[in-house]
């Protein structure tokens, strides 16, 4: 699902960025309770790729951003 939500973005993403967004995905649609092809899903992977192009890098700040989860 990332990595066709990345190509419709245009978005220019080395192996290991969509590695790490694709752990980050999983992880968003486990705690959601959500499937990873479902239109919410893809709406979760639309924001995560955004929030990772802006600067977030880290997998557990964008899960958490996704899902309400604290932040240590």
């Amino acid at each position: 699902m990332i990595h066709d939500v990345a190509k419709k973005l245009s978005s220019v993403l080395t192996p290991e960025d969509l590695a790490l967004l694709e752990k980050a995905f999983a992880r968003v649609c486990e705690l959601r309770g959500i499937s990873q092809t479902s239109p919410p899903a893809q709406e979760s992977a639309k924001v995560l790729i955004n929030l990772y192009q802006s600067g977030i890098r880290n997998r557990f700040q964008l899960v958490a951003m996704l899902t309400g989860q604290r932040f240590p």
